[in-house]
């Protein structure tokens, strides 16, 4: 695994926003895993645009406990609100330059790749999470399922795993610099 492929986010960016019940284990694997798909994006279609994340809370899903994504034994479905992106609680803007995740105010421009993405709120009392991403230039979004397995948070199944294939959660404890 090289350097930017670890491009870390800066975590302290959302500790802050993070309330008693929202598992920072479950962040902070997320986090990585977005990360991990960003800079692959970035690098298969870079240009000279700037890239952004903006990543925030989502305590609001529609009808979450009615409708059922199955992959990998199920999850709440994270579906917003009217055929949009889910409403945020908060967010965090992290722009991307020279390989590093930068936290910023807001966006550098009009003209910015923007990944957005939906972290349900109240984690800490669930053992399994849907995250919600989106690119503005495609229709559809993808979702990365979370699951507890063994006290960790691993990312089990992704809705693009048949035109992909899976994501594999980040080991950074045991990656080589």
């Amino acid at each position: 695994m090289t350097r930017l492929e670890n491009s870390a986010i800066p975590f302290e960016a959302f500790e802050a926003k993070l309330g008693a019940d929202d598992d920072s284990a479950l962040w902070r694997t997320a986090l990585g895993v977005l990360a991990r798909e960003f800079v692959q994006r970035h690098r298969e279609e870079s240009g000279n645009a700037d890239w952004a994340m903006m990543v925030g809370a989502c305590s609001h899903w529609q009808r979450p406990h009615q409708t059922r994504w199955t992959a990998a034994g199920g999850f709440a479905y994270p579906e917003g609100y009217r055929q949009r992106f889910p409403k945020l609680d908060w967010f965090v803007v992290l722009v991307y330059r020279d390989g590093q995740f930068l936290a910023t105010a807001k966006l550098p421009g009009k003209r910015v790749k923007v990944l957005s993405v939906a972290i349900p709120s109240r984690t800490a009392r669930h053992r399994q999470a849907a995250v919600h991403a989106r690119w503005p230039t495609e229709s559809k979004s993808v979702l990365f399922g979370f699951r507890k397995v063994n006290e960790k948070w691993k990312c089990v199944a992704t809705s693009d795993e048949k035109s992909r294939g899976p994501v594999v959660t980040p080991d950074y404890e045991n990656a080589q610099p």
